[in-house]
């Protein structure tokens, strides 16, 4: 099969384009590997504060829904 010059050259011209777009993303994945995640400060426990405390140094709720209490009338 014969191929022209001009298929031959638009050919290479999409490989190319292929080549630099793989180039940017393996550029960019080896970024984002690298790249820090936000990390959560470490939650120190105290006696007074036993979920931590905030970053205003006053004393964190119990995480999630409160317990239900059930009232009993007497």
């Amino acid at each position: 099969m014969f191929i022209s010059k001009k298929e031959k050259d638009a050919l290479w011209a999409i490989v190319q384009s292929l080549q630099s777009r793989i180039r940017d993303l393996e550029i960019e994945a080896t970024w984002l590997k690298n790249k820090t995640a936000k990390t959560r400060p470490a939650i120190v426990k105290t006696e007074g504060a036993p979920w931590g405390v905030k970053k205003d140094g006053t004393p964190r709720k119990r995480p999630g829904r409160p317990p239900q209490v059930m009232e009993i009338e007497s």
